[in-house]
């Protein structure tokens, strides 16, 4: 037993005789020490259209399939790894601003490939008989899975049919529509219908109702100004042109589901069993639906809610599992098995069998993470990595001033569900992760795409070579869908501090990490931190290179030392550090 543990990270708590590690990153944690961890390797020779905005593994007929999202188009990837363009014609509408940015969700039911953005109609693309994605309803959601035998969709947009009205006909600012049915702030689409855009309207921009009676109407361009009754400036067109208004609205807190086993039927019924639930309350938006064969568990950013099929009429039973707790960024939840990880306001969360709630990273790692998220929660994404046991999520890191230190996601968070312990990942560019699978690497020349045969990271006859292996998977900053199969990336773990003597100073003479290399690549350095008293800021020394015999010879003289590990190239397991210390003052 080494005479300092790599324990488990508590980036959270006192880094005087932490039982645990202050900090380690670049690692998979196990139940005892770290193992490396890979380095992310594109395998697709070339890049999305623009940014990715979504992946999707399905399985069918004994394969896997990976589908994709950009802003403009949803792709299909190919035996070589080439995503092909499956998009509807005239492509797709994704918001590319930052902090309203649309992102596709997928789901399959059948051999039906499920896709939703919230800015266009819900897709859909049948595996082995459509050759393009199309419109699936005449709705748009941004949530969307399968419970039981429904695909349940969650914050709704949903839309009246369109109302026509003469341009001709406009006075004193108002349109005529007979008997329209709507009240002040309603939200409605302006379509000029193949005319020329009447003055001050935008075709397919958003405009709210002002009330004038049964039969007219104004618009106003905010909802701030309908509820004044300040209205857009109109005037007719001086000949008969039809235009077309059409109201729509967004149920923030709507799940929907189809009819059972049929997901092209959506109109409530008894019948067919589809319909909807309003979870009303202070709860916020839906913010993500985890599907499965019993149940449904429904986020939102202030509550979870368990839904179980009970049949007609009722179809659905919502129940609520926590109240205050719900999932703070959208992308932030993630499952296997029964267990639901997620991030909620104050830290990460395991939901377990559909009721159980545990928060596992308080006390370890919530502050640490807290500080270090940036205000781009809806950037933050996770994924399961099944090999490795693995609930990982990305995000962009902060600096000392809590500003972002890059425009992609720069960091990750990794647990270990199998162990209960946490680590870190720095150093690599991803636009976001995913649980996905590939089918490329059947022959040795496939594996060229990863580098030279010595360097791999696993051995050849390991799972991460095989087909349809489902496993944790990224874009980068260059657009292209990627592994964790690379090289290991430089490993970082500081010790707990510590005395080298009791209550007095002492002088570290060597250290000796223990680490399982694999090569004679690796590069093992050790680090002393220091400082004389609690209240003193540490001091951080130069980095002592290991010799062939394994030691670090240090000189290091204070009453509390930490030891800064850092392994460069493959590696193993590193589980702790042995220490040689002499008392200062004595012979």
């Amino acid at each position: 037993m080494p005479d300092i543990e790599f324990g488990q990270l508590q980036a959270d708590l006192p880094t005087y005789q932490n039982t645990g590690a202050i900090k380690v990153d670049n690692v998979i944690p196990l139940s005892k020490g770290y193992r490396s961890f890979p380095s992310f390797a594109a395998l697709s020779g070339t890049g999305l259209n623009t940014t990715p905005v979504g992946l999707f593994t399905s399985f069918s007929d004994g394969g896997s399939t990976n589908y994709a999202g950009d802003e403009t188009k949803l792709y299909q990837m190919d035996t070589s790894l080439v995503f092909q363009d499956k998009s509807k014609a005239g492509g797709y509408s994704n918001s590319t601003t930052e902090g309203s940015r649309d992102f596709w969700a997928f789901t399959q039911f059948g051999k039906n490939i499920i896709a939703t953005n919230h800015a266009d109609y819900i897709q859909k693309f049948e595996q082995g008989a459509d050759s393009l994605f199309s419109d699936l309803t005449d709705f748009k959601a941004k949530y969307l899975a399968v419970v039981r035998d429904f695909v349940v969709t969650g914050f709704t947009t949903e839309y009246e049919t369109a109302k026509t009205f003469d341009s001709n006909t406009i006075s004193s600012n108002q349109i005529t529509i007979t008997s329209h049915g709507w009240a002040t702030g309603d939200t409605v689409i302006y379509d000029r219908n193949g005319n020329t855009a009447l003055t001050n309207l935008t075709d397919g921009s958003t405009y709210y109702v002002i009330y004038v009676a049964a039969n007219t109407i104004k618009l106003a361009t905010t909802s701030a100004n309908a509820t004044a009754g300040t209205a857009i400036t109109l005037t007719a067109t001086g000949g008969s042109q039809t235009h077309k208004l059409q109201k729509f609205d967004v149920n923030n807190q709507r799940v929907k589901w189809s009819g059972i086993n049929d997901s092209s039927t959506w109109t409530p019924s008894q019948t067919t069993q589809s319909g909807y639930q309003d979870i009303v309350g202070v709860h916020g938006n839906v913010q993500a639906i985890v599907g499965g064969e019993s149940f449904g568990v429904v986020f939102l950013e202030r509550a979870i809610y368990r839904m179980d099929y009970v049949g007609t009429p009722l179809k659905f039973q919502f129940t609520k599992i926590a109240d205050n707790i719900g999932a703070f960024a959208p992308r932030s939840v993630c499952s296997f098995g029964n267990m639901i990880f997620f991030l909620a306001q104050d830290g990460i969360y395991k939901l377990e069998g559909g009721q159980q709630l545990t928060p596992i990273g308080k006390g370890r790692i919530d502050d640490f993470l807290m500080k270090d998220i940036t205000s781009n929660l809806e950037g933050i994404s996770s994924a399961i990595d099944p090999n490795n046991s693995l609930a990982v999520w990305s995000y962009r890191g902060a600096n000392a001033t809590g500003l972002p230190t890059s425009t992609v996601n720069n960091r990750l968070l990794c647990y270990n569900f199998n162990v209960d312990r946490f680590a870190t990942g720095s150093g690599q560019s991803l636009e976001f992760i995913a649980t996905a699978s590939q089918e490329a690497f059947n022959t040795l020349e496939s594996l060229d795409v990863l580098g030279e045969l010595e360097g791999l990271p696993y051995s050849l006859d390991s799972y991460a070579y095989g087909d349809n292996i489902v496993g944790l998977s990224a874009f980068n900053s260059d657009k292209k869908f990627g592994k964790f199969l690379g090289s290991s990336l430089d490993a970082t773990v500081d010790s707990t501090e510590f005395e080298g003597a009791k209550n007095r100073r002492s002088t570290l003479l060597g250290a000796r990490p223990i680490v399982d290399a694999d090569g004679n690549d690796t590069t093992i350095t050790v680090t002393p931190i220091t400082r004389p008293s609690q209240a003193d800021r540490i001091t951080v020394g130069s980095a002592v290179t290991s010799l062939d015999n394994g030691n670090c010879p240090l000189r290091s003289s204070s009453r509390y030392h930490r030891l800064r590990v850092k392994v460069s190239g493959n590696f193993l397991t590193m589980s702790g550090i042995d220490v040689q210390a002499r008392p200062e003052g004595m012979r």
